[in-house]
């Protein structure tokens, strides 16, 4: 019995062992399919995390190209006269006009300063006086007491008055024609050439016409309408009339230019800058090129180096000459001999339009360093000083070295396809040329900007929005041809309306009468 029951008992637990083997095997398959399961789970796991990060840093790389993108167009929308060549005329609707100004602040308040002088126009003296005019009472009862009767007191109150009155002459030249009495011809003195025709209009006349088409850049038929004006109908120029005066103005000047522009290019320090004009629709060129005495204008149909050769200025000019301009770099060409020295005040507009489009700090730093030293320069020049020390320049280069470091290190880690290149182009530029752009730290007797020339062609500008353009490049050439007499004369302190009327009459001033 307790054999049988030890082999019962054997059995069961036989029994039970090869159940629990198979439950163990069941298990064991599971378990492999399980961790089969899991590294599937897993490698899907990885998969969606890696596109996961693939997606999210598209998405990074397209908002950080928005966000360039917008920060381009607010700096485009941001462009100004302040950081650009744009002229302040051209500011958006609803934008503040920034008119750039160098001039030191006082922090005085504007307008009239306490214990200033008030300047009035004094009374005429008695042998100035050409017109008089009595202004007698027209009442005929007292306002205080109705009375009638009035008496001279003898006592007069005197008030003065400038005015114009323009006066028609109509002027007859009478020529006394004499006979020979040997011979029987008849001789008279020599008429002028602008006494050739029957009647004709006067220099004035002339003058004034030709002083409102150049220097008031009024157009032909307002020229017309305001000399008829004047003189009440009495003058009524034809507008083909008005357009004959500048040709026959510009053509009379040509030996006056010839020796203008002689006498321009034996100047030491000379400034030139250009503008853009459009001639019958297409875009075209005008030059300045002068100083503080002489302005010398030209005007081309192309802006290019074949057109600079034209005005025989800057291949005339030697190693001795200085020129001044808004980085021209044909000024640099090889036919060239004459030493350049550059704007600083385009340089300043240059690091601007950097700063407002990348967000550097560099440029911000040199515009600084540039504003800075040129304010010491000015304090340095009021206080009778030559030149900076040679600490103070050591400690602008100094300065300058630091600051161009950091701007390759600024554009070199933060690379955008809307400035990067331009940012990269500007530091070349300023490293290539930095002698021409900081000669005044050395030299006090050379200029910082090159605002003599933005001036000298602001008139153009003015013109350009008044009339358009001009119809061809004669006619370009003929308000060039007066602008560089008139504008001279002007320089000089020689009155306009003076100097056109002996423009008109043929004896235009020569150069050696209006420099002295």
């Amino acid at each position: 019995m307790l054999f049988e029951t030890s082999y019962r008992e054997t059995e069961k637990l036989s029994s039970e062992n090869i159940t629990l083997k198979d439950r163990l095997d069941v298990s064991q398959e599971r378990c492999h399919q399980l961790g089969t399961s899991l590294e599937k789970l897993q490698k899907s796991k990885q998969i969606m995390k890696a596109n996961y990060e693939s997606k999210l840093a598209e998405k990074e790389a397209v908002i950080k190209e928005l966000k360039n993108e917008l920060r381009h167009l607010h700096a485009i929308a941001g462009h100004d006269g302040t950081n650009t060549g744009i002229p302040t005329s051209q500011t958006p609707i609803r934008k503040e006009k920034v008119i750039p100004n160098s001039r030191k602040a006082t922090g005085k308040k504007r307008g009239g300063q306490v214990g200033h002088k008030q300047h009035v126009l004094e009374s005429f003296a008695a042998d100035e006086i050409t017109e008089c005019e009595t202004h007698e009472i027209t009442t005929e009862v007292c306002e205080r007491c109705e009375g009638t009767d009035f008496s001279d007191t003898g006592e007069r109150i005197f008030k003065d008055e400038h005015d114009v009155k323009v006066t028609v002459v109509k002027r007859r030249h009478e020529y006394i024609v004499y006979g020979c009495l040997t011979c029987g011809t008849f001789i008279h003195v020599p008429i002028e050439n602008r006494l050739k025709e029957q009647n004709q209009y006067g220099s004035t006349v002339q003058a004034i016409a030709v002083s409102l088409m150049n220097t008031g850049n009024v157009p032909i038929n307002k020229v017309r309408t305001i000399l008829s004006g004047l003189t009440q109908g009495s003058l009524v120029l034809s507008e083909g009339y008005i357009a004959k005066l500048q040709c026959r103005a510009a053509k009379a000047l040509q030996s006056f230019l010839a020796e203008l522009r002689g006498t321009l290019v034996q100047r030491r320090l000379i400034y030139w800058d250009d503008t853009v004009i459009k001639i019958n629709t297409a875009r075209a060129c005008l030059r300045f090129y002068g100083d503080e005495q002489i302005a010398y204008y030209t005007a081309h149909l192309h802006k290019d180096k074949k057109g600079l050769d034209k005005d025989h200025v800057l291949q005339c000019l030697t190693e001795d000459t200085i020129v001044m301009h808004d980085h021209n770099k044909v000024n640099y060409n090889d036919d060239y001999c004459f030493q350049n020295i550059e704007c600083n005040q385009h340089l300043q507009r240059d690091c601007q339009k950097n700063s407002d489009d990348s967000g550097h700090t560099w440029s911000t730093d040199l515009k600084t360093l540039v504003s800075e030293t040129i304010k010491s320069r000015k304090d340095a020049i009021e206080n009778k000083k030559e030149e900076f020390t040679d600490r103070q320049k050591k400690k602008f280069y100094k300065r300058l070295d630091k600051i161009l470091k950091k701007a390759d290190k600024e554009n070199s880690s933060d690379p955008n396809r809307y400035y990067t290149d331009n940012e990269a182009a500007l530091i070349r530029r300023i490293c290539r040329y930095q002698d021409n752009y900081f000669a005044w730290v050395e030299n006090f007797g050379l200029p910082t900007t090159d605002n003599l020339s933005e001036r000298g062609l602001r008139c153009v500008k003015s013109h350009m929005k008044i009339s358009g353009q001009f119809i061809s490049e004669e006619t370009a050439g003929f308000y060039a041809a007066i602008k560089t007499y008139v504008e001279t004369c002007r320089r000089n302190g020689i009155n306009e309306i003076a100097a056109l009327i002996r423009l008109s009459e043929g004896k235009p001033y020569r150069v050696a009468e209006i420099l002295g």
